[in-house]
């Protein structure tokens, strides 16, 4: 049984009536932002979801703008759980620019040609049986 704070704490929040799959699915965030922006609470919530790395929308902050803040969910692989991105001059910046949609630069072009020479050697060593 709930304490009578908690009550009217739970009465006085908007999501009180709110179906909880606006909070789970990611395409639902921007609902589930506007329910929070009105929310007393929301800043309790928020910090209750960093510090038990919680799944969700979460006081108006989605998973993914937690990890960016450095706060995941348990088992995050998203995108913002690369806080260090590896500098142009890379095959990973090469694949980075691609994926961008962007035209690499001539580093990142130098770095993806040398790692594909260099597998090609290696391919050529492995297939010679002399």
């Amino acid at each position: 049984m709930s304490s009578p704070t908690l009550a009217y704490q739970e009465a006085a929040t908007p999501c009180a009536d709110a179906d909880p799959e606006i909070f789970h699915d990611d395409a639902k965030a921007s609902v589930a932002r506007r329910l929070c922006a009105g929310c007393p609470l929301a800043a309790h919530c928020r910090t209750q979801a960093r510090d038990n790395r919680e799944w969700g929308t979460w006081g108006g902050e989605t998973s993914a703008e937690r990890a960016a803040a450095g706060h995941p969910p348990a088992g995050w692989r998203g995108r913002g759980h690369k806080t260090h991105l590896k500098p142009c001059g890379t095959p990973a910046a090469y694949r980075r620019h691609l994926r961008a949609g962007q035209d690499p630069c001539r580093p990142c072009k130098t770095a993806e040609y040398c790692r594909r020479a260099e597998g090609k050697a290696a391919r050529d060593r492995a297939g010679r049986t002399t």
